[in-house]
């Protein structure tokens, strides 16, 4: 399935994937221009707040961060139509244009980690994707798998998830909290 082929990798390692395995898509600036307008056309009509996700971020217990595969405008325009602004600023929002290798690849994580003060061991990710799982795997992170996305929201799903080595999945964010708080506390 392309969804899961692409999904949460950085821009530039979904231009590789793309570049090796299907040599007849152009990827030159028309195909990026559509791709950033739809993007930003479905962020600005669809994106919503997940319910509970602002209960994480006022638990003073846990400091949190963003580490995602997305570029630096993305993001913000997601943080920004969420009104998540007043929870992250530049000390704790990282995206993958700030280190070498993208999702699935360790990097971001452990850029992360660091930047926040912490060591890898006492980080635990909180992530929707495959290849997401598989970086904070590879960053010496326990990681939660939320499949509460739709699409995601499955046993199948959640399989997955077990198999890419989640270490607890949660279907919705006071799962998500309830595990945070039994486990991580």
């Amino acid at each position: 399935m392309v969804e899961y082929y692409i999904r949460g990798k950085a821009n530039k390692t979904k231009v590789e994937l793309l570049s090796k395995d299907f040599p007849e898509i152009k990827l030159e600036a028309p195909f990026w221009n559509k791709l950033k307008a739809n993007t930003i056309s479905l962020i600005n009509s669809k994106l919503k707040l997940t319910a509970g996700v602002e209960q994480l971020f006022q638990n003073r217990n846990f400091s949190h961060c963003i580490a995602t595969g997305a570029t630096k405008e993305k993001n913000a325009l997601k943080v920004n139509k969420l009104g998540l602004y007043k929870y992250f600023d530049n000390g704790n929002m990282f995206t993958a244009n700030e280190v070498t290798n993208g999702k699935p690849a360790p990097d971001l994580f452990l850029y992360a980690a660091k930047q926040m003060g912490y060591l890898p061991e006492n980080c635990v990710v909180i992530e929707d994707s495959l290849v997401g799982i598989a970086a904070g795997i590879a960053a010496n992170m326990p990681v939660i798998a939320y499949i509460g996305a739709t699409g995601n929201n499955n046993d199948e799903y959640a399989a997955k998830c077990c198999q890419a080595g989640a270490v607890h999945i949660a279907r919705n964010m006071e799962e998500t909290a309830d595990i945070l708080h039994r486990f991580y506390e």
